[in-house]
């Protein structure tokens, strides 16, 4: 049996749906009508970096240890990649069960991993790197193809839509053709091919098409998004039409999506409320004066983006960056011998500056509980413009992470008015608690993404309750006949299976695989930078 896996990153029901019954999406539409469905719970936070390792996994983050883009160290952080995924991936133990595997685009997979088979690496690569197992297989094909593209060229900003559209198209063709290629000429038992290009674009685009969005405008590119699911829907047919009879095909997404309304900088909500404290001296009052009048990322960001220049600043060093960075209220600005909480990362989670993690903790564990408490309590007081109360849940993360890195995840997860709101990724945009996006984004993510499956083995026009995105490691091992490894945290979603097999279990659990770094100075800051343009900084 081919097993070909299509990772739709960001996709969601919401928008598949109607679509699909509206004959733009046919392809998918008869994966629903023929196979199995459900809803795909994300990981909290329901973000790109860790929703990946954890369904290549099929661990939660406190086994593989990846919990965002970014992992943190009180003020600083360094940017993951595929050698602190400190659990064996399905591509890794399908290669040792004699499977050829073939992997392409998916994300924290850089740098490649030795597999039976062959990987192309993902948005988090950097330029001229070797993105490839083996190294030579991007050479092999790209006279053919042309240089392979990780990633847009163009950063998108209000007025630029028609050349951010095009060249959010062209990406997706360009993985489309990519895949195709390498379906013919590197054949393989399992492939997964995994599509970038409309996350990105439902950030940039969603008001454009969404009526409702309290900030619609009426505009030739309403269809966007749309004309961009159905791109991706025909590469999929393309990619099925090669599949030898008996094959099983399975689309997935990270996350779902939906409607953004403001940003909101947690930070300086701490600093309100006393939690987070600044340094007494006067450089440092003399920048927190500035940013609460209006000196800040945000309207510097404003003054370079109406000069067009937003898409040079990558080409500017770290160093001049920092330095410009450095001249704002920062983490660099915190007294962090007397902060309890900060928050790190754009879907709202927060730290507590605790002793043993924290470079300069103060937070012990003895008071660890009653400081949550403290944290929780303020967190409570968060409203909008209006008045409104934004916390629509807030959950402690060892109540989501278990294992041995769970203490590296943030300590509780916000989410802000249904998800339809996002936290400052990094120390804060304005001096306002309630801001907007600093790019203008109206879309964000959700934590319902999709699961479809249909061919040899699946159920036919099923719908099944609610999956995790833990469960398909285990699934797709199932599928092929392998043992689930016991430390995986999923389960096999027999319900999907027709006959199912009884399951068998393994102990092949590997604690501990090692960590790298992956990346030097110059790499990191490539993939930081991408990041800030992308708006997860």
């Amino acid at each position: 049996m081919t097993l070909l896996i299509i990772g739709f990153d960001g996709a969601t029901f919401d928008l598949i749906r109607p679509w699909a019954a509206e004959g733009y999406m046919p392809h998918l539409a008869a994966l629903m009508r023929d196979g199995v469905t459900a809803d795909l719970a994300s990981t909290l936070p329901p973000v790109t970096s860790p929703a990946w390792p954890t369904f290549m996994t099929g661990v939660n983050p406190g086994k593989h240890g990846v919990f965002d883009f970014i992992q943190h160290r009180g003020e600083d952080f360094s940017i993951v990649n595929s050698t602190l995924i400190r659990q064996p991936t399905i591509w890794r133990r399908l290669s040792d069960a004699g499977f050829r595997v073939g992997v392409l685009n998916v994300p924290v997979t850089y740098p490649p991993q030795e597999v039976n088979g062959f990987m192309v690496t993902d948005i988090l690569s950097p330029r001229n790197a070797t993105i490839s197992h083996p190294a030579d297989l991007i050479e092999r094909y790209e006279t053919e193809l042309g240089p392979y593209r990780v990633s847009p060229n163009v950063q998108y900003k209000p007025g630029n839509e028609a050349e951010f559209i095009a060249d959010i198209y062209d990406l997706i063709d360009h993985h489309g053709q990519w895949a195709l290629k390498l379906m013919e000429a590197e054949p393989v038992d399992v492939l997964m091919v995994h599509f970038i290009a409309m996350d990105i674009a439902k950030h940039a685009l969603w008001r454009f098409m969404d009526h409702s969005h309290e900030r619609y405008e009426d505009s030739p590119y309403e269809h966007a998004i749309r004309d961009g699911y159905a791109r991706v829907d025909t590469w999929i047919g393309r990619l099925m039409d090669r599949l030898p009879p008996g094959s099983t095909t399975i689309a997935m997404s990270d996350h779902g999506f939906g409607p953004l309304k403001n940003m909101v900088n947690l930070n300086v909500f701490f600093m309100e409320h006393g939690l987070m404290k600044l340094k007494p001296d006067a450089m440092t009052q003399l920048k927190a004066w500035a940013f609460r009048n209006g000196i800040t990322p945000s309207s510097a960001y404003r003054m370079i983006a109406r000069l067009g220049l937003q898409n040079s600043i990558a080409r500017v060093s770290k160093k001049a960056r920092n330095d410009v960075v450095g001249k704002f209220l920062s983490f660099d600005s915190v007294d962090w011998n007397r902060t309890i909480a900060y928050s790190m990362g754009h879907v709202g989670q927060v730290y507590l500056n605790r002793v043993g993690r924290e470079p300069h903790g103060i937070v012990t564990d003895a008071e660890y509980d009653q400081r949550l408490v403290e944290v929780s309590d303020a967190l409570a007081d968060l409203r909008d413009e209006g008045g409104q109360p934004i916390l629509t849940k807030l959950i402690r993360g060892k109540d989501v992470y278990h294992g041995p890195y769970a203490g590296l995840g943030p300590d509780l997860h916000l989410e802000l008015d249904h998800y339809a709101m996002i936290a400052c990724p990094l120390f804060a945009t304005e001096g306002r608690v309630m801001t907007s996006q600093i790019r203008g984004d109206s879309g964000c993510h959700r934590r319902e993404g999709i699961f479809i499956a249909k061919g040899m083995g699946i159920q036919s026009g099923i719908e099944l309750p609610e999956a995790n995105i833990l469960d398909l490691a285990p699934t797709i091992l199932h599928l092929l006949g392998e043992p689930v490894p016991r430390i995986m945290d999923g389960r096999v979603l027999t319900e999907a299976l027709v006959d199912p097999a009884p399951v068998r279990f393994s102990e092949n659990a590997e604690e501990g695989v090692a960590a790298g770094s992956g990346f030097d100075a110059d790499d990191a800051a490539q993939i930081e930078e991408r990041l800030r343009g992308l708006g997860y900084l």
